[in-house]
């Protein structure tokens, strides 16, 4: 039996971040894609070869922060550094001190960078550069040389599904992907994801602010039954936002207040009872 190579995956906040990727042909492309999506402030150093005019349209519209038509150099790793605090000691980081260290990494530092590149001499070079500045890296087509994958993604905007073979086989991450995407065809995953999130936000606003262990096992005991209530199908179907009545009333949370107003008990379990008692 083989060993098991497992990753932790997770859910990598990048947004307004830089990230550099080092490239210009189709595998940069792609993790550009990636980062696009994820809203990332990208810089490319795309190389004096041909670069994918995919990448340079993307720039046209303004969609790149920076492209750098030239092949990688060491500082590029190093490009917005600008580092105005001496912190030595942990202890330090006061709150009066917070503010520096966000600037730092929203605006100074590679969130990360992605490596897509033919030569295979240089783009283990690049690993070993962004190891010694604790950058984390990709590497593509080499797995021994990642921190981290892109593994094939399903993207709702609410709801990301990433399946990843840890980089053995990306073909199969595609296939189990297209076949999950199937089970998805008639469901709306956006409007189920923001209608269960609306609910567990209002219910948190107005009946169990707390943070204490009872209050957020509550909450979540809450939740997760009445998700469980319906299909995901079902979720998708309601519209939970009710036509905007004149100002100066604001009756967007009309409907979510509906079924707050059971807790701690819940509403009806039956799909079009529970419409008919909600949507009023």
């Amino acid at each position: 039996m083989s060993e098991k190579k497992a990753s932790l995956l997770l859910a990598w906040q990048v947004k307004n971040k830089h990230c550099l990727v080092i490239g210009g042909g189709d595998v940069a492309l792609s993790r550009i894609h990636h980062l696009l999506n994820a809203e990332a402030k990208i810089t490319v150093v795309s190389g004096d070869s041909k670069i994918h005019p995919d990448i340079i349209e993307l720039n046209e519209q303004g969609k790149i922060f920076k492209l750098i038509k030239r092949d990688y150099e060491s500082n590029d790793l190093t490009t917005y550094e600008n580092i105005h605090s001496n912190i030595r000691d942990l202890d330090e980081i006061t709150f009066e001190k917070y503010g520096i260290i966000q600037d730092q990494v929203m605006n100074e530092i590679f969130a990360i960078i992605c490596c897509c590149i033919d030569d295979y001499e240089l783009s283990t070079k690049i690993y070993y550069q962004c190891k010694y500045l604790r950058l984390p890296v990709n590497i593509a087509d080499k797995p021994h040389l990642c921190d981290f994958y892109f593994g094939s993604m399903l993207n709702y905007d609410n709801l990301q599904i990433m399946v990843s073979t840890n980089g053995k086989s990306p073909r199969l991450s595609r296939l189990v992907k297209d076949n999950i995407s199937k089970e998805f065809e008639d469901v709306d995953m956006n409007r189920a994801v923001e209608n269960l999130g609306m609910i567990r936000s209002r219910l948190r606003e107005l009946v169990m602010d707390g943070e204490d262990l009872i209050s957020i096992e509550t909450r979540m005991t809450w939740i997760k039954t009445l998700t469980d209530f319906f299909t995901l199908k079902e979720w998708s179907e309601l519209n939970l936002i009710p036509p905007p009545s004149p100002p100066p009333h604001d009756n967007r949370f009309q409907y979510v207040d509906n079924i707050i107003r059971y807790f701690p008990d819940y509403p009806p379990q039956d799909y079009e009872e529970f419409k008919q008692e909600v949507l009023r």
